[in-house]
């Protein structure tokens, strides 16, 4: 196994590169393993002090800087596939955070331009890292993952907390009503899952297949397993717009477990 740090800028804007940023140890690549298709597979590393947060894809209604990975500079890369493991949700009612606390473990899927051809990556990455006040960092890293290394095992804890299928957990009867409203559409959810949590509080997270569209914290309503979750989604130009449910991706988080429907068919 061979983990990489071979160099990181940190920088709380990019006038500033040398500054270090509080709350953050460390930013790494590390490799190994390949993934079901044969795709080289790596992760993104940060380790942040004790108590520290940063951000999951959707950051939550609190905001956040989620994490962005700019690939330029790669070699015979023709794409990233970004796996997220299940976040953690913090804060108060109608100003929820989602992310992780400590360090955020991010497997990547890595897909060569020619699989014959040494392949190097140069990711250079935005995020936002938290604990009283939020700041946001950047750092780029470099790495030659051309090597067929057995799968470190961080990347294999993190693909191991990657949300399960909603559907496997025995979710059914899922079903969308969309409503124009005035700088968006409201979406109601019905479907039909056992609690992911006997003790825990739920959370719906809903995300448009365009990441520019801001989904609204959902307010859920759960009978024993009937679950009715609601939310305003957003556009740029905050106008109703045409929604289909194949745009839609559902994630259900509670006491550190998550599940996900994808798609939700117009009732």
């Amino acid at each position: 196994m061979k983990r990489i740090l071979l160099f990181a800028i940190f920088a709380l804007s990019p006038l500033a590169a040398q500054a270090e940023v509080e709350g953050l140890i460390s930013a790494e690549i590390v490799q190994g393993g390949r993934d079901a298709d044969g795709k080289p597979m790596a992760a993104i590393v940060l380790t942040l002090q004790q108590g520290w947060k940063t951000y999951w894809r959707s950051p939550g209604e609190g905001g956040g800087i989620p994490p962005e990975i700019d690939w330029t500079g790669s070699q015979n890369l023709a794409g990233a596939e970004m796996i997220w493991p299940a976040p953690i949700v913090w804060g108060d009612v109608g100003m929820t955070n989602i992310g992780y606390q400590d360090r955020l473990t991010l497997p990547l899927a890595l897909s060569p331009i020619d699989p014959a051809q040494p392949l190097a990556v140069q990711a250079t990455i935005s995020f936002g890292i938290c604990k009283d006040i939020c700041i946001p960092a950047f750092a780029t890293l470099t790495a030659d993952v051309s090597g067929n290394l057995p799968a470190e095992v961080v990347i294999t804890q993190a693909l191991a907390e990657v949300p399960q299928s909603a559907t496997a957990l025995g979710a059914g009867d899922v079903s969308c009503t969309f409503v124009p409203i005035k700088d968006g559409v409201r979406v109601t959810a019905h479907f039909s899952m056992p609690p992911l949590a006997q003790n825990g509080a739920e959370t719906v997270v809903f995300e448009h297949r365009d990441r520019t569209v801001w989904a609204s914290g959902a307010q859920l309503t759960r009978q024993g397993d009937q679950v009715i979750a609601v939310a305003d989604l957003v556009p740029l130009d905050a106008k109703p717009f045409d929604l289909e449910g194949d745009d839609l991706r559902m994630t259900i988080l509670a006491d550190g477990r998550a599940a996900e429907l994808v798609g939700c068919p117009l009732n």
